[in-house]
């Protein structure tokens, strides 16, 4: 049980983003570590050679001004020995361990060659044999029998009287460098495993945040929506996750609601036309006369076309309301569609003695669906036929105005009633004295939103209803191929 957490915990995000974080920050500190190494230690090493230097130029100072009697070895030696005290013993007397100094002057014929240093003379000369620097610049020497290298500075004396030989050991130096190197080490060691415990914890502590969103989003369930992710009192990326999550349920629950709304709506609206058709299709069985049978089922299609005509509408409208309604755009003459559609209808008015105008003006040429701007149009064309009342005048204007082409229908009718007007563009809204199911107006302004327009109903100031839409004047061409010429239009209920 205990390998199966600690093999998940490997796997969590917390653990991968922490791992890669201290990654980088291990070698970037690392980096800066060894830059500050190599700083001191060049420090340290300029230090030494700066005393090898100057001390090398004083014995060469001291070696050619020094008579060459018997006393010169000895006066050379002590001036060496002085030298070497230098840097082998601290300012209180003190013998600093590690440290050697050794001093060598060879190639005079003259004189044998003079030491002063460590008593493995022999393997100090023939190292110093191989070195060709002659320019006083120190250079690192490995001795025989030494761990660490010495530096060395070979200084030219007057023609025929050698070279001069001055050499360090700077174990203070590099005891001192090498337990920099430790707690250079130590210090980067502590500071990536406190930086990764602390972006672990920190992480761990974000992300469980993360965990609270899962676990609730994991209990919500269809027939309960109302439960929210917490946001907490933090204003960062996971809170706005949160409160985005939120809205996300919101516009779900705001969704489902409506589609139970619509689905309520349609059975109770499909349930008497249902029956109707069932009873007419009943009774045309049971009936001889084939007459009046084939009347009774007449009826019962003219029933099952309005219920399909619901039906589209109401999918149609659930599209557009989820950003899904597709679009077949194509070049419309609205002026051309107007005139068509009130043509077709022409009759409708006449049998209710109502006197249909229509105005056009200008270039009226969108690019819209021509299917469901036909459809639009003839809801408007239903909408007045039930309701502007037998006897009245219907006006339908086209006209355009910045980018936009308006159509308004207006009328002399009974209008719409006050209460009615806010919500006018609803599904199943409507008024008392409507036979329908509330879809037309839903339709229209369903169709106008779709295509970047709108719809606003309204009274006229004299009485009547005005119903004005509103499509872009798309600046868009259709090739001559896309259009689809139709000589039949679809009209709905």
């Amino acid at each position: 049980m205990l390998a199966r957490v600690g093999s998940s915990f490997y796997r969590t995000a917390a653990w991968r983003l922490s791992l890669r974080s201290t990654v980088v920050f291990a070698a970037g500190s690392a980096a800066v570590f060894a830059v500050m190494y190599l700083m001191v230690a060049r420090t340290v090493r300029e230090r030494s050679d700066s005393w090898l230097m100057g001390e090398s130029e004083t014995l060469k100072q001291v070696a050619v001004n020094t008579p060459r009697d018997a006393l010169y070895d000895r006066i050379v030696e002590e001036v060496a020995e002085l030298a070497s005290q230098e840097v082998s013993y601290d300012g209180s007397g003190g013998h600093v361990a590690g440290n050697t100094v050794f001093f060598a002057q060879t190639g005079d014929p003259s004189h044998a060659p003079v030491w002063v240093g460590p008593p493995d003379r022999d393997k100090f000369l023939h190292a110093l044999g191989t070195i060709k620097a002659d320019k006083g610049v120190p250079t690192s020497l490995q001795i025989s029998g030494w761990r660490a290298p010495f530096r060395v500075v070979s200084v030219a004396m007057q023609p025929g009287a050698g070279r001069l030989y001055l050499g360090l050991l700077d174990s203070t130096g590099a005891h001192l460098l090498s337990q920099l190197l430790v707690r250079f080490f130590l210090g980067w060691v502590i500071m990536v495993a406190f930086g990764f415990l602390a972006t672990l914890l920190g992480l761990r502590r974000m992300l469980k945040r993360v965990d609270a969103i899962t676990g609730t989003a994991a209990q919500i369930r269809s027939d309960d929506l109302g439960t929210r992710v917490p946001v907490g009192r933090q204003q960062d990326e996971v809170a706005r996750l949160a409160r985005t999550f939120n809205n996300m349920l919101d516009r779900i629950s705001a969704s489902v609601n409506q589609l139970r709304t619509l689905t309520d709506s349609v059975a109770h609206d499909l349930k008497s036309p249902i029956t109707s058709v069932r009873g007419s299709l009943e009774i045309a069985l049971s009936l001889d006369d084939r007459e009046q049978s084939s009347e009774l089922v007449a009826q019962a299609i003219d029933h099952l076309d309005r219920l399909s005509d619901v039906i589209t509408t109401s999918l149609d409208l659930a599209e557009a309301d989820g950003g899904a309604l597709r679009l077949r755009r194509e070049s419309v003459d609205l002026n051309e569609l107007v005139n068509r559609v009130a043509e077709l209808y022409a009759p409708a008015f006449a049998d209710h003695h109502q006197h249909l105008r229509v105005a056009t003006d200008g270039d009226a040429r969108v690019a819209a669906d021509l299917s469901l701007c036909t459809r639009m149009l003839s809801n408007l064309m239903e909408n007045e036929l039930r309701y502007a009342g037998d006897g009245a005048t219907i006006r339908i204007a086209v006209t355009g105005n910045e980018g936009m082409i308006r159509v308004t229908v207006e009328d002399n009718g009974p209008g719409f009633a006050a209460e009615l007007l806010p919500s006018v563009f609803q599904r199943f809204v409507k008024g008392g004295r409507s036979e329908g199911h509330g879809l037309g107006l839903a339709f229209v302004s369903a169709v106008a939103m779709v295509h970047g327009g709108s719809a606003q109903a309204g009274n006229c100031s004299d009485g009547g209803a005005r119903i004005t839409v509103e499509i872009p004047l798309v600046a868009e061409k259709i090739n001559e191929s896309q259009r689809v010429a139709r000589d039949s239009l679809p009209i709905i209920g």
